[in-house]
């Protein structure tokens, strides 16, 4: 009944007993992801494997051959206060997204984005609803302005 599995880095290594923190991390994130997935992941056996990365986003596998990396949200550690629940943050934004979209890709943008918010400060994000009708705003933020920004900027990359 598992579409998708969503460990972190350091959880997916413990997984299979690989060091996932070392100078070689990327590569051994992809590997160990790449193998987990021919676990048959799913009741179709055609599930997901997200690995959480923090600084360095998320990466992507499936049994249908995608293997992607997605960038976190924020490239500069100035803007990070506190990681403490961006990795939650980041599976709560995955699955509003895959409800919404049912897109594996476009669900983990949606978790990078949530995950921003989390980070942002110390302790929960703080949520401004406006008037009827208006859109709420996260840390003064639109979320969905942030999305499209994002997507933009990771659709921008895959174009090179």
């Amino acid at each position: 009944y598992v579409d998708i599995i969503s460990p972190n880095h350091d959880e997916l290594g413990a997984l299979l007993s690989i060091d996932t923190n070392g100078p070689d991390a990327l590569p051994q994130i992809e590997q160990c992801a790449k193998e987990l997935v021919k676990h048959n992941i799913g009741p179709t056996r055609s599930g997901s494997v997200i690995v959480r990365a923090g600084k360095h986003g998320c990466y992507i596998a499936d049994s249908h051959g995608m293997n992607q990396w997605l960038p976190a949200y924020h490239q500069s550690a100035e803007k990070v206060v506190d990681p403490t629940g961006g990795g939650n943050g980041f599976l709560g934004g995955l699955a509003v997204g895959m409800v919404r979209t049912s897109d594996v890709v476009e669900a983990a943008m949606w978790g990078n984005v949530a995950a921003s918010f989390c980070i942002e400060q110390v302790g929960v994000p703080v949520l401004l609803k406006g008037e009827a009708g208006k859109l709420e705003r996260w840390n003064g933020v639109n979320v969905e302005e942030r999305l499209q920004n994002y997507r933009m900027r990771v659709m921008g990359k895959q174009d090179r």
